[in-house]
């Protein structure tokens, strides 16, 4: 039998949400989702970078993608 106590103890009408997602993601921003593909890039891509240097430059890089996505 699956745990149903996380389910139970969402408010009413998060049903359709918690099957979308699986709980992940509630709160997260476009600019989060776009920073965290840049991570991913950035990460990979990185040479001696801190996790702090490619986060920072991550969101840096969401902000120039919003700021074109505003351009459109």
């Amino acid at each position: 039998m699956k745990d149903q106590t996380h389910l139970m103890s969402q408010p009413k009408g998060d049903d359709t949400w918690m099957q979308k997602t699986g709980g992940f993601a509630r709160d997260m921003t476009l600019r989060d989702h776009y920073a965290g593909l840049a991570f991913e890039m950035r990460f990979i891509a990185s040479e001696n970078w801190t996790l702090t240097e490619i986060t920072q430059q991550a969101y840096a890089d969401a902000d120039a993608m919003l700021k074109a996505r505003e351009a459109k």
